[in-house]
């Protein structure tokens, strides 16, 4: 019997019935072919989330024609060679007891001119703030042809063997488009009033359900879109009853747009941005059909809680089954605690912006499931010594033991974690340190050895007798060659976020990387006077647009004072002297200018001399991000 007892019963979507109330909400992956077919690694990664015990899985936004398209490598149904694929991948999730329902969407002026070919469509010819390229108005036959597509497109579905469709009328995309007053101009029977706005939408759902008949439908809706002139919760109530009275089965509520950053929330949203509005739209429609929620529902526990109060009727947990497969699984059988938890840091959108395939910041599986087996063990055990208790060498500590080799790890520190440890002591940093906690959990789990305050020379790791060494020591700060640099009252961003030495009411903060930015953040939260010297034109170009929008909203509206295209020459008494200015009177002076690896020349000429295998990993051997640290450890050790 499971502690979650409203998260794992039973509920029905039209004539489709599913085993618990959660749901794998659609997230594009990047994972296919150009032609829009399916591929070994894309059935993989869904058949994964299926086995993995989540009740409905919603393929990403799989589109309906090619002027639709909105990335390159995206899921296609918009014709009918793509059936037999699709139908391999419907037997996969089948296979596990799961079911299945894929998203029709047009993606519209937020479509990609690079995907489709073609100058893009739109109600009216506003160009999208976020793919900012200028878009056709349609014409009314155009319309008439979209809404034909989408019902070729669900009888497709029907064909390749997909329980359910979903359509996408959220997030900025073509029918979003229609219904918005931000987005429609348009001033024939598609446009102006309430009910021409409506018009596109439910023509769509009409023309779906007289080609499927009987065949759940469900409708992705933004309950508000933030943004001028844009849907609030009164107009998405009332469509709501509309696509109910139509004959749709189920709503799943999302909010916002992409141009208001708010689609997939960081961890400055609350959790559970949109139960509230969720729960309006389930009082509107009267219960009548389940109504589905999306975006920062982290947790079983919290999962269990919103369904448990009547707000919501089921659960859409995107970016936490992205990081962990198995989510559900583990909930079930009261394993919550070693569920890989989603730090909410926007890496995967991150990648998916910039034209590469999702994947997951800690959980190299993610998107890889095609090429590895976690449940086979290592041929022969050895065993072996990690140096270092970052994110790599946990992660290549833990998988080592989980194959049976015998696992010593050495961490020179009194905590584990390196340097995500001072990178969680910013605002809204602090679920970061998820990280920490799910693989302290796991090296604990499969009997790690973990040595701390302990740095680890040749000497020390050859009475292991090791087979094999993982160097994962890290990196540390860089202290720049400026003058003056030497002084007492300047330290490192780490000497401050782990307050290891005190900071004064002046602050000069040299560097604006993530890690200046961020460390102004905190100290402008203590109301300090900070100010931040970047030698570039910009701040933050370490960080993704996708990951610095919220930080820059936030940092425009603080007391931080930014100058940029500034080289700083000089500190002295108290002074910090750039190429343009002198400030004066500062009473702390901090480093955040990059890391540099710790060094490891000496291990790794003592194994090559003594004939032991190693492999240098992480920000050993360059520093980067948490990603290509924890990917490294993960192949190191699943390769032993």
């Amino acid at each position: 019997m499971t502690k979650f007892e409203h998260l794992f019963s039973p509920i029905q979507i039209g004539n489709m019935k599913l085993k618990n109330r959660g749901v794998m909400p659609s997230m594009v992956t990047n994972m296919c072919n150009e032609d829009g077919s399916v591929t070994e690694r894309f059935i993989a990664y869904h058949e994964a989330r299926a086995k993995g015990g989540v009740g409905l899985n919603i393929i990403e936004a799989t589109y309906i024609t090619k002027t639709g398209k909105g990335f390159t490598n995206e899921v296609g149904i918009d014709r009918d060679e793509l059936i037999p694929g699709l139908k391999e991948l419907t037997d996969a999730i089948h296979r596990h007891g799961g079911k299945i329902a894929t998203q029709l969407y047009h993606g519209g002026r937020q479509a990609n001119p690079l995907a489709t070919g073609s100058q893009l469509v739109a109600p009216s010819a506003i160009p999208c703030p976020v793919v900012q390229s200028m878009p056709r108005a349609m014409s009314i036959a155009e319309i008439k042809t979209v809404v034909k597509e989408f019902a070729d497109a669900a009888e497709r579905a029907k064909k390749a063997g997909f329980d359910a469709v979903e359509l996408h009328g959220a997030h900025g995309y073509l029918l979003n488009q229609f219904l918005s007053p931000n987005s429609n101009h348009r001033s024939d029977e598609y446009g102006g009033s309430v009910e021409n706005r409506n018009r596109f939408p439910l023509e769509v759902v009409d023309a779906i359900r007289e080609r499927v008949g009987d065949y759940p439908i469900i409708y992705r809706i933004s309950s508000e879109e933030y943004l001028p002139d844009g849907l609030m919760i009164e107009d998405t109530t009332s469509f709501c009853k509309l696509l109910v009275a139509h004959g749709v089965n189920a709503i799943n509520v999302s909010g916002s747009t992409y141009a208001t950053n708010r689609v997939s929330s960081g961890a400055d949203d609350i959790l559970g941005v949109y139960v509230e509005n969720a729960e309006a739209i389930k009082h509107s429609i009267q219960n009548a059909v389940p109504v589905i929620v999306a975006n920062r529902i982290k947790t079983p526990q919290f999962a269990e809680d919103i369904i448990a109060s009547g707000k919501v009727d089921m659960v859409a947990t995107g970016r936490p089954l992205l990081c962990d497969a198995d989510f559900y699984n583990k909930a079930l059988n009261g394993q919550e605690n070693e569920i890989r938890s989603c730090l909410s840091c926007n890496h995967c959108m991150s990648e998916l912006m910039s034209g590469v395939s999702i994947s997951c910041i800690y959980n190299p599986m993610t998107g890889n499931e095609y090429q590895y087996d976690l449940s086979i063990p290592a041929q022969s055990k050895k065993k072996v010594v990690v140096v270092g208790g970052g994110p790599g060498g946990m992660e290549a500590a833990y998988l080592a033991a989980s194959k049976g080799h015998s696992v010593k790890l050495y961490e020179k520190n009194a905590y584990l974690g390196g340097n995500i440890v001072p990178g969680t002591k910013p605002p809204f940093k602090s679920e970061m340190f998820a990280l920490v906690d799910f693989l302290s959990g796991m090296l604990k789990k499969y009997d790690v050895d973990v040595k701390m305050n302990t740095k680890a020379d040749m000497s020390m790791i050859m009475k292991d007798q090791p087979d094999f060494i993982i160097i994962a020591n890290g990196s540390s700060p860089i202290i720049p060659p400026i003058p003056g640099v030497q002084e007492d009252y300047v330290i490192t961003a780490q000497d401050s976020l782990l307050k290891r030495k005190s900071v004064g009411n002046k602050v000069v903060i040299i560097g604006g990387g993530s890690v200046g930015v961020e460390t102004a953040e905190l100290l402008d939260e203590q109301n300090k006077d900070v100010t931040v010297i970047e030698m570039l034109d910009n701040i933050l170009i370490d960080m993704s647009p996708t990951m610095s929008a919220p930080l820059l909203n936030r940092v425009s509206k603080s007391d931080i004072k930014i100058l940029t295209s500034e080289k700083v020459l000089e500190i002295n008494h108290h002074t910090v002297r750039t190429d343009k200015r002198t400030c004066e009177n500062v009473d702390t002076v901090i480093l955040a200018v990059g890391y540099k690896s710790n060094p490891n020349t000496d291990l790794v000429n003592q194994a090559q001399e003594s004939n032991i295998e190693y492999k240098v990993i992480g920000d050993a051997v360059k520093p980067r991000k948490i990603y290509q640290a924890v990917k490294e450890g993960f192949e190191t050790a699943y390769n032993l």
